[in-house]
């Protein structure tokens, strides 16, 4: 219950805009805005070569085509390569502020105003971050995250604009299997991360009972049975257009507005920088940002690995819930964008969560080191 303790931060933030809708996921929320500019066939959107395929989704179910620009070393955007890449056809510019640290975000608010194209940050990494005394989120025209990577949801998403842009969106309920879906699942999860035991005790029963019949449901409906929740709520890529206009679960609503943001925003710093002075000579291994600069709330620690597997895989199967973003569009090689080529291969994000204990990071950052020891090997 610690999540719900330390009060809310009193420095703005992206969430606190007047202008949010909320949806099911960061990946609706960009199809959303997408809409919203009326973006469709014939358009081009320019979009990061380094990417999850969630954010690439909602581009093509647009109609449009994605064009993918390159990245620099330190994940910056490379500003002259989409200068290159635009044309009549160009609509917009998609930015990612990646694991929390920001774009030069006024530069590039610059440079699509120059050109005439919309600005859309995507904040899902960055819903707490802030640049030059203003949160991300707050420079482009639109602005869309997700909230499940730093609330404790099972589904959530957002879609801010500026005081210039129109945001009037008719959105609607999932209904009550997504509602309870969402109630259900967020406790689960609680429970497999060890959290709330009494809870789960009480719980067991009808949680057994829900699994027993989620099962006899699929089974009796075969083809024709369609999930009650959309698939970014069990950690999936998958784009389901269904899913466009439905609005956050009541519940998640609810506690994404009750848990204490300051303890999201000290916890996850803390953990950051412990997390870098643990892994600062670790063999065969970089940290991308060994200090985090004033404003930055992180979303993962980012590490490059020059041998990442099979510890990868050793480490996801002892319980470690590290990510990569190993799967990029078929459309980017090295020949695209090769900074963004090698991190596909080589960049390892840990958790940096507000709920890890730090027995936890002790024990993650044993086993990290103990996988990753032979990188030093010829």
């Amino acid at each position: 219950m610690g999540s719900f303790l330390g009060g809310r931060s009193g420095s703005h933030n992206i969430l606190d805009t007047e202008k949010i809708v909320y949806l099911t996921s960061g990946r609706m929320a960009i199809a959303q805005a997408l809409r919203l500019c009326q973006i469709s066939e014939g358009d081009e959107v320019l979009v990061p070569a380094y990417h999850c395929s969630s954010m690439i989704a909602p581009v093509k179910h647009s109609g449009a085509k994605a064009v993918f620009y390159r990245i620099h070393p330190d994940m910056s955007i490379d500003l002259e390569d989409i200068d290159k890449k635009l044309n009549s056809n160009t609509r917009l510019l998609l930015v990612a502020h990646y694991f929390g640290f920001p774009q030069p975000i006024d530069r590039l608010q610059q440079f699509c105003t120059d050109k005439g194209i919309t600005l859309l940050e995507d904040c899902a990494h960055a819903l707490f971050s802030r640049y030059q005394d203003r949160p991300l989120g707050s420079f482009g025209a639109y602005a869309a995250g997700s909230l499940m990577k730093f609330f404790p949801v099972n589904d959530g998403g957002f879609l801010t604009a500026n005081s210039s842009h129109p945001i009037q969106l008719q959105t609607e309920s999932g209904g009550r299997a997504f509602e309870l879906r969402s109630v259900l699942n967020t406790l689960e999860k609680s429970f497999i991360y060890n959290r709330l035991k009494l809870l789960e005790l009480l719980l067991w029963i009808p949680l057994r009972l829900k699994s027993l019949l989620w099962k006899w449901l699929k089974s009796r409906q075969g083809e024709g049975y369609t999930e009650s929740a959309p698939a970014a709520s069990d950690g999936g890529f998958d784009f389901e257009p269904r899913w466009i206009d439905t609005r956050i679960s009541l519940f998640s609503l609810k506690i994404t507005r009750l848990v204490s943001t300051n303890r999201i925003i000290e916890k996850r710093i803390k953990n950051y920088q412990w997390l870098s002075d643990a892994l600062s000579d670790l063999p065969g291994c970089q940290r991308l940002y060994p200090k985090l600069p004033e404003g930055v709330v992180p979303y993962v620690f980012p590490l490059i690995v020059d041998r990442v597997d099979p510890a990868f895989i050793n480490l996801r199967m002892r319980g470690i819930p590290l990510l990569r973003w190993e799967f990029l569009d078929d459309e980017v090689d090295a020949a695209t964008c090769a900074n963004s080529h090698h991190y596909s291969r080589h960049l390892v994000q840990i958790p940096c969560h507000q709920e890890l204990r730090q027995g936890e990071l002790e024990w993650m950052v044993d086993n990290i080191r103990q996988e990753f020891s032979g990188n030093d090997e010829p």
